[in-house]
């Protein structure tokens, strides 16, 4: 039986490893600090970030931050994003 339990301790372990330091967004803190800067509060900053991570990845939200010029259509999709995030976010949605 204890044989039994340090493997799931061992399997528990990697897991919260894997999704602590692989799975966690590396762009969703300097994104919200971004936006606090830029003058949201910070319910509104975070409501903000998740709804644009759920949408981006953090390659494109680093893109995002950089101002980067991508094609006209991801562009598009940016500001449809942001707009309609900033409009959730404001009204208590998410």
């Amino acid at each position: 039986m204890s044989k039994v339990l340090v493997w799931i301790s061992i399997v528990m372990l990697a897991i919260y490893v894997v999704k602590t330091q692989y799975l966690a967004s590396k762009t969703w803190e300097p994104f919200r600090d971004g936006c606090i800067a830029g003058g949201g509060t910070e319910v509104q900053c975070n409501c903000l970030s998740d709804y644009v991570h759920e949408r981006f990845s953090d390659n494109e939200v680093t893109s995002i931050m950089r101002m980067e010029k991508g094609d006209s259509a991801f562009e598009t999709k940016v500001e449809q994003t942001i707009m309609a995030g900033t409009l959730a976010c404001q009204t208590g949605g998410q």
